[in-house]
């Protein structure tokens, strides 16, 4: 993950739409556009994975894209992050 901890300086300027200070990187996540999208994973020091997925898995695994519950997002917005997901993978279902 970028740092996260800068966004909320020009996210909204970039996007039209404010992004308030993140307390914890885990947070980013649950603010990511479509589920699928909102998935972390952090080798530890004994080489385990800790992986954070607050929307879970099944998205992913499906390549399901679909809008994020908790975070409004206009219909113009979408439609553009899920066009260029889906040209990089045409595979890729879009569920509204």
């Amino acid at each position: 993950m970028r740092n996260q901890a800068r966004v909320h300086l020009w996210f909204e300027q970039k996007f039209g739409e404010p992004y308030a200070p993140l307390a914890r990187t885990d947070e980013a996540l649950t603010r990511f556009v479509c589920p699928a999208f909102a998935v972390g994973v952090r080798l530890e020091h004994d080489d385990t994975l800790t992986i954070s997925a607050p929307f879970g898995l099944v998205d992913l695994f499906t390549m399901r894209l679909r809008r994020n519950p908790t975070r409004p997002i206009s219909d113009t917005a979408f439609a553009r992050v899920t066009a260029a997901a889906q040209a990089r993978w045409p595979e890729v279902e879009i569920a509204g």
